[in-house]
């Protein structure tokens, strides 16, 4: 028998789950085939949620857009207008 079968980095050991030990209800009721048909339609569904939070998210987008916008006061440049240039790079 191991004295430690167990050992990880610097000399402390693992510790095993109560589940690998004694059977609990969650293990006994498992199947592997109703688990499999479970994780296919997951992966089915994938699609629809994913593009349901590109929506949500480019109508976030939208919603910050028109909050930012609402404070900024456009002014018409035309030709013939003094603009100010910078003369120096900002860091």
């Amino acid at each position: 028998m191991w004295e430690t079968p167990f050992m990880l980095t610097y000399g402390s050991k693992a510790i095993l789950p109560i589940e690998v030990a004694l059977h609990t209800h969650r293990l006994t009721i498992f199947q592997e085939t109703l688990n499999n048909v479970a994780m296919w339609q997951a992966f089915d569904s994938v699609p629809s949620v994913q593009g349901n939070a590109l929506l949500h998210e480019a109508l976030y987008k939208l919603c910050i857009a028109r909050l930012y916008y609402r404070t900024i006061k456009f002014h018409p440049i035309s030709v013939g207008s003094l603009v100010l240039w910078r003369t120096k790079v900002m860091a």
